[in-house]
């Protein structure tokens, strides 16, 4: 059973960069909070992809490490450890002339939170944290992730889109959970921009306590073998992440 540990962080604060630093002491991972400098690669920020940010909020900090506190407890220490080097946190982030609410690279997950916004919540936050990082683990763990299985799932003439960023641009990016979709084994219409996202939304939602995902797992048998392939994947990461494991995220919400 997963016992959660809170995160405990410690402040550093550098007079050669304008961003402040905390550290987590169980795992060594970074979180970059008042950031001005360009953290992502270089080409990001050439006209094409144009990437903006704006700094987080000061009043954001506090919220942002708790949530983060309650995302990296729900690991355990050796996967963050060996697949996160940092968190880079924004109030805004725009690519392509599109609001992200979060994204990676390498071993990096870069998030965004404004606090004007009442739709960016603490599971939604915490959730686009779980989605980035699978990310970075299923590059990481290539090898353990039964991707032909993945396919044959899928209807025999579906074809995947073109990517997140073209679903976001063409307005194809709901995120909602759509039953019509859940029958043909995708969670959402954003699932089906490409495998990544269509793994990306399980991770979320695997690591989270919504009643209404495990109901979908349990009506649906093609939801139910990308929910128990995805399991598989994060058992190979780590054997402490079982299927009991992540239902105990919902069955300890609902006991509430």
């Amino acid at each position: 059973m997963l016992i959660p540990v809170m995160v405990t962080v410690m402040v550093l604060f550098t007079s050669s960069s304008p961003r402040e630093v905390y550290i987590d002491n169980r795992t060594n991972t970074g979180i970059y909070l008042n950031v001005q400098e360009k953290v992502f690669p270089k080409h990001w920020y050439e006209k094409h992809i144009d990437a903006c940010t704006q700094p987080l909020a000061f009043g954001e900090r506090g919220r942002m490490i708790r949530i983060l506190n309650t995302a990296f407890a729900k690991y355990p220490d050796r996967v963050i450890r060996e697949n996160l080097t940092g968190v880079y946190l924004f109030r805004s982030m725009k690519f392509y002339g599109v609001p992200y609410g979060g994204t990676n690279f390498r071993n990096y997950v870069y998030l965004a939170s404004d606090e004007t916004n009442p739709n960016v919540t603490d599971a939604f936050v915490e959730g686009v944290f779980h989605h980035e990082f699978s990310s970075i683990l299923l590059r990481n763990h290539a090898p353990e992730f039964d991707r032909s299985s993945w396919m044959r799932i899928n209807p025999p003439d579906f074809r995947y889109g073109s990517g997140g960023t073209i679903a976001i641009m063409n307005g194809e990016a709901s995120l909602a959970f759509d039953h019509r979709l859940n029958e043909q084994g995708f969670l959402t219409r954003y699932s089906q921009s490409s495998l990544e996202e269509d793994v990306n939304m399980f991770a979320q939602y695997l690591f989270s306590d919504q009643w209404e995902f495990w109901s979908i797992v349990e009506l649906n048998e093609k939801i139910r073998q990308k929910a128990t392939l995805l399991i598989s994947f994060y058992h190979a990461i780590d054997p402490e992440f079982t299927e009991d494991y992540f239902r105990h995220f919902y069955r300890r919400t609902a006991a509430r």
